[in-house]
């Protein structure tokens, strides 16, 4: 581990060197380039200077030879006004042939009174530039120009800012360059520059004029060179900083102590912007959190003063790099800001970082996972929806929830629970369902509808009749899958306008005390509103028309409805069908008269719906304010203590106590390195490098040992997708500590176990988990199929009553989470139920399955009519036929209870046909041992090969008997199969215990073998090369006619030959490559034809030896199954009652096979 550790830091360091080089390299180009453009900047400005000063001005007469026309000059000079860089070479041009030089002033003006970017400066110094080198007396005319143009009253706010920043830029650089006399463009230069700073120490209003001129002139006139560029030439020891010498070190410094003094009084101003900024967010915090929101004017005005500070702060820093001072430190507060972003952080804050409004996963499932049915019905159309009645307010604030609860309300009138007779009656006859959809539907959704559709298929939905029995039975959905069954159906068959309407007005007046239908109900609504936004729409006003009128009314009486109304309401907000604002209106007039029935109400809001609206961005603060104002009514009122205690509740439910959160545990290091390991590092792509880590602990301390194993047993603290992964590493870890494994397998039958005596809804999802992990352990060959056997049936077997009328705790009639358990295990290991024994006993097993589904479905809870079973959940349905038809596509499946009870019972009398005998009858044969089958005698496709070595073997009619004794409770000893275990001291004798020496040589002799084995592999084989065959050119290579009556004539002779010797072919080459075949005979005595007859020797007594094995073998199976038929006669008669007859092994063919068929 230490080796790894220095070897990773080594590789950091490396990186990091690597990484600051290249920084280096990168600086130091930047450097260069600066350096580069920095002198030829320099070269060319002086170059312009000598060429002004030096210059050879043409004659009198030359001027006389030019185009002195009023309309060519005159046209000149608008270009001039108007002067961008485009135009340089055409008015080069134009100079050439006109005569300016009575037009010299108005060029001058024309000039200084154009308006230049910034881009085009170097432009018209050049043009400046040729226009002084021609006419003598145009540096003196351009300078009186310009001290027109710039001349600035003291006091007096600059008129145009941005053209002044040009215009300096432009008579700096016409002074450096040449064209205006240096001694008077300087004096003029530098008082512009000191009056622009002495009226700029107040409000900095010119700092770009100031900032532009340092970042353009800054080195000509003031010596500047930016401190980035200064840090890095020192960094590199590059001293040779080019510098201009227009100017003296003394002027330069000058000019320097005047931007430096001026920049200091820019920090004094960024510091109070800073700080008056931070007083406004102080403000702001403080108004928000005392009121829970904040007015328009005050969040636009602190924007855009958060957005100047910005601009101002980043301009400062740019100078503050060009002038090479330090910059004031400010407050982390403000820095942290960006620009119009400081509301939201104030928010940010106050919401205390992220929400979560649903605190768990299965309940945001069931308040945001609905299923979508849009697409699949026919003729389906987007409705038209009012975006008022859906959307919240743009400013969900006090004032407008106070404004709201003024608006119009009727309140006289009591809202009304009766249906509209007549448009009931006239709507009765003409509505029809909607036909079946037609398209290709996804497998889930699809065989969930064409289950409604098959389960419905017998009556007729245009009856008033089927709809109303529809409506009681929805009373009974009283969990997530009956709830989304019937809206499903409602949406296939009943879904028409009228029926919507009565949907409405049967949801709204439901029972007062059926409180635990409400939450289904507005799940109901909310799988309906995705396609029909009426009925939510309808039923939230009837539920703000009757609260409001309750509210008017303030009299004592029908608390349970006020109650009902209140949590109704909460759990529609839940569900995104009433508006936040709407539910927080009701809130606030519930604390206006803040007693009695109305505290009720308000805790009963709170309780249901506001840890939702605590725990939403928009809904927060008021939220926030609501609570803290109730809690204030509480303690200035002399509430009854019940009051007192349910306000308590509710808020501190709402809003938790700091002090109570939490402390986290503090555990070993060790501890933390194995959880982080198995909980956060562990993925299918890293499996065998958490093995790797996981080896290097010390599992010699029982300490790290037992918290080891805790962890890698806790399957449900992992990602549904990592449980195949923990398993993996279980089974990598088994080579190394063996040990571990029975206590893992131990605590996951445990806590399986634990979860069969204890039925909470808690548990869901950790026993999903657990049984999964307990199939993928048998994947990887950790436990035997007599462990999952034995946890399926314990599943539908362990409290559950198959009596009826009799209600059982642990399962519970409504409860199907154990068919979903047993449906987990066989979709995780099912289908490795692969030999014959194992495959046999998974039949069996699904035969008591399906008498505990059809148990479970028959249930009169399920059956909204005798006899059906329309309640029952689909989606349950669909997983159990799916279940089967990856098992068993061809198993017959039970349409009933009573078929299932049937098979089972046939099933009990084909295994043990001695069942129903008396104890008498069947003691009188006494107690025998039983024979024990090894699951994999016939199961050699199971990957022989691999570890199945490991499994034990187990004895099929024992365990189905004990699983079959747990499953009917027709026992009253229900035992597990590992308490009986019977030796078979008659017919097998003891193995004897084999001593150390014996041992010793077991070892020494696996490792004699293991080398040879291992030296045998590195030895390559040899082709053999004695026996070539004969070349197929030479046997099949066709004859003449006279060759075969020459070869007939010869028969005698070649037999002669042979008795002289022995024919060979020769093979050689020919003259072209080819090959050529010559027969000969060598002599009999010769070495050649001896060895041939030494090697056919040879191979004919191995062909010998072989064929008198056979024989042998033949006979030694002839015998053992004679005497296995004499044992097995001996244990049929000495079989127990209870145990079911071993089958017949697979009979060799008697007699011994045809040696000579084989071998010749």
């Amino acid at each position: 581990m230490s080796e790894e550790k220095q070897e990773t830091i080594e590789n950091t360091a490396l990186q990091d060197a690597q990484q600051q080089e290249k920084l280096a390299q990168e600086e130091l180009d930047e450097l260069k380039n600066f350096i580069s453009e920095l002198q030829t900047k320099i070269a060319s400005k002086t170059k312009l200077r000598t060429e002004n000063y030096d210059c050879d001005r043409p004659a009198e007469s030359h001027f006389a030879k030019l185009d002195s026309s009023l309309k060519k000059n005159t046209a000149f000079v608008k270009k001039l006004r108007q002067f961008t860089a485009a135009q340089l070479d055409q008015l080069l041009k134009d100079m050439t042939s006109l005569n300016l030089s009575k037009y010299i002033t108005e060029i001058c003006s024309a000039v200084c009174d154009a308006k230049i970017k910034m881009t085009d400066v170097p432009a018209a110094v050049i043009l400046c530039s040729k226009l002084n080198q021609i006419y003598s007396d145009f540096s003196a005319s351009f300078l009186e120009a310009w001290q027109k143009t710039l001349a600035l009253k003291t006091g007096e706010k600059i008129a145009n800012p941005s053209k002044l920043r040009v215009d300096l830029r432009l008579f700096a650089e016409l002074v450096s360059s040449g064209v205006i006399n240096s001694k008077q463009g300087l004096s003029l230069l530098g008082a512009v520059l000191v009056n622009v700073i002495s009226s700029d120490k107040e409000d900095h209003s010119n700092f770009s004029i100031i900032l532009s001129f340092c970042r353009h002139c800054g080195e000509e006139y003031a010596g500047l060179v930016p401190r980035k560029m200064l840090l890095i030439a020192e960094k590199h020891n590059m001293t040779d900083i080019p510098k201009s010498d227009f100017l003296t070190s003394e002027k330069q410094q000058n000019l320097r102590s005047l931007l430096k003094d001026y920049f200091k009084n820019l920090c004094k101003h960024l510091l109070s912007e800073q700080e008056e900024l931070l007083n406004m967010t102080k403000n702001i915090r403080r108004t928000v959190e005392s009121k829970g929101e904040l007015s328009n004017d005050k969040r636009e005005k602190c924007e855009i003063m958060q957005s100047n500070f910005d601009k101002l702060h980043t301009s400062v820093q740019t100078l503050s790099d060009l002038i090479n001072e330090p910059l004031p430190e400010l407050a982390k507060e403000t820095e942290m800001c960006s620009p119009g972003t400081v509301i939201d952080s104030i928010l940010e804050d106050t919401s205390m970082g992220e929400l979560d409004p649903w605190g768990d996963e299965e309940t945001k499932q069931f308040y945001t996972d609905l299923p979508d049915l849009r697409q699949y019905l026919p003729n389906f159309s987007a409705p038209k929806v009012d975006n008022e009645q859906i959307e919240e307010p743009t400013e969900m604030t006090e004032e407008a929830i106070d404004a709201n609860i003024d608006a119009d309300i009727d309140i006289d009138d009591p809202p009304s629970a009766s249906s509209d007779l007549a448009a009931d009656k006239e709507a009765e006859g003409d509505e029809k369902p909607e036909e079946a959809t037609t398209q290709i539907l996804p497998e889930k959704i699809g065989n969930a509808l064409m289950e409604v559709g098959r389960s419905c298929s017998g009556y007729v939905y245009n009856s008033k009749h089927q709809f109303d029995q529809f409506l009681i039975n929805l009373n009974n959905c009283v969990n997530k899958e009956l709830i989304d069954s019937a809206a499903i159906e409602f949406l296939l068959n009943f879904n028409t306008k009228n029926n919507r309407k009565k949907l409405t007005k049967s949801i709204n007046t439901v029972q007062r005390t059926r409180l635990d239908l409400l939450p289904f109900l507005s799940r109901f609504v909310a799988i309906v509103n995705l396609c029909n936004t009426d009925v939510a729409i309808e039923l939230s006003e009837l539920l703000r028309k009757e609260f409001k009128w309750h509210i008017r009314k303030k009299n004592q009486l029908n608390i349970e409805s006020k109650i009902k109304i209140v949590r109704f309401i909460g759990e529609m907000v839940k569900f995104g069908l009433c508006k936040k604002f709407d539910a927080l209106g009701c809130l606030k007039m519930l604390l206006r008269d803040f007693q009695h029935h109305q505290i009720e109400m308000a805790c009963a809001f709170v309780e249901v719906a506001g840890v939702y609206l605590y725990n939403c961005r928009d809904s927060r603060l008021l939220t926030n304010v609501f609570l803290d104002q109730m809690m204030r009514l509480k303690t200035a009122t002399a509430l009854d203590s019940r009051y007192a205690a349910q306000i308590d509740n509710v808020y501190y439910l709402v809003k938790r106590p700091k002090d109570l959160n939490e402390v986290k545990v503090q555990r070993p290091v060790i501890h933390s390195y194995i959880r982080n390991i198995v909980f956060e590092e562990l993925c299918k792509q890293n499996v065998d490098r958490c093995i790797k880590m996981m080896r290097r602990i010390n599992w010699d301390d029982p300490t790290v040992k037992s918290y080891a194993i805790k962890c890698l047993s806790k399957a449900y603290l992992l990602r549904f997708p990592l449980i195949r992964s923990l398993a993996d590493l279980v089974s990598g870890l088994t080579s190394y500590q063996e040990n571990i494994v029975a206590n893992i397998i131990d605590n996951v039958c445990d806590d399986i176990r634990f979860g069969l005596e204890k039925h909470s809804p808690r548990l869901a999802q950790r026993r999903i988990a657990m049984v999964k992990y307990l199939g993928e352990l048998y994947n990887y060959k950790l436990i035997d199929s007599i462990t999952i056997i034995n946890m399926l049936y314990s599943i539908i077997s362990l409290g559950v009553v198959y009596e009826d009328g009799v209600v059982s705790e642990l399962d519970p009639p409504d409860s199907l989470f154990r068919l979903k358990l047993v449906i987990t295990l066989l979709d995780t290991s099912g289908q490795y139920f692969t030999s014959t024994l194992s495959h046999k006993k998974m039949d069996y097993f699904l035969v008591f399955f399906q008498r505990y589904y059809w148990h479970k479905k028959s249930h009169p809870i399920f059956s909204k009519n005798e006899n059906t079973f329309d309640l029952f959940p689909i989606l349950v349905d669909h997983m159990y036929k799916e279940c089967f038809t990856f098992l068993r596509p061809k198993m017959k499946l039970y349409k009933n209870l009573e078929e299932a009870v049937t098979a089972v019972e046939d099933l009990k009398l084909k295994l043990y046909p001695n069942l129903g005998k008396t104890a008498s009858e069947s003691n009188d044969k006494g107690l025998e041992s039983i024979s024990e089958d090894n699951e994999y005698d016939d199961g050699a496709s199971e990957n022989s090969n691999s570890l199945d070595s490991r499994r034990n073997s187990v004895q099929e009619g024992d365990e189905m008997m004990n699983a079959d004794m747990g499953n009917t409770g027709d026992f009253g000893n229900n035992t597990d199969w590992t308490e009986n275990e019977y030796v078979l001291e008659d017919y097998e004798e003891k193995m004897p215990e084999k001593s150390k020496e014996d041992l010793e040589f077991e070892q020494m002799f696996e490792k004699m073998a293991a080398d040879s084995y291992q030296e045998r592999l590195k030895e390559t084989v040899k082709p053999n090369t004695k026996d070539i065959p004969v070349p197929m050119v030479t046997r099949k290579s066709k004859k003449s006619y006279e060759q075969i009556t020459s070869q007939q004539g010869n028969n005698d002779d070649t037999s002669k030959n042979s008795s002289e010797g022995t024919q060979f072919v020769l093979m050689m080459r020919g003259g072209k490559g080819k090959q050529q075949f010559k027969q000969f005979i060598a002599p009999n005595d010769s070495h050649l034809a001896i060895n041939l007859k030494k090697q056919e020797e040879k191979i004919r007594e191995e062909h010998e030896k072989v064929k008198r094995l056979t024989l042998n073998i033949s006979e030694r199976i002839e015998e053992e199954d004679y005497q296995e038929s004499l044992l097995q006669s001996q244990r049929n008669m000495a079989q127990n009652s209870y145990q079911r007859p071993n089958k017949q092994k697979f009979k060799h063919q008697r007699g011994a096979p045809d040696a000579d068929l084989i071998f010749n």
